[in-house]
């Protein structure tokens, strides 16, 4: 029996291979569900927007103004990594 060698062009083969068995089912699935993250991301970081101003502009005492800008400023950044990995994995 003659034993097989490890060449690299086989691995480089196997390892695209692979990439391209988890990227593009992966690509598929996160396209289909981008308008709906895109608008619950979107709609959400917007309204926790308005509601800092206002609660702001109102004034109460004990509000945490700071919490509710960064969790407003939070949910734009995880939009804007979705959107990222979707242009990663259509490369």
């Amino acid at each position: 029996m003659i034993g097989r060698r490890r060449t690299l062009t086989g691995d480089v083969f196997s390892c695209t291979l692979a990439w391209q068995c988890v990227r593009l089912p992966l690509l598929l699935l996160l396209g289909i569900v981008e308008p709906v993250v895109t608008l619950i991301l979107g709609s959400l970081a917007f309204l926790c927007l308005l509601m800092t101003f206002f609660w702001w502009s109102v004034g109460p005492p004990h509000f945490p103004i700071a919490l509710v800008l960064g969790i407003s400023l939070g949910l734009g950044s995880t939009l804007v990594a979705y959107h990222a990995l979707l242009r990663l994995l259509n490369r």
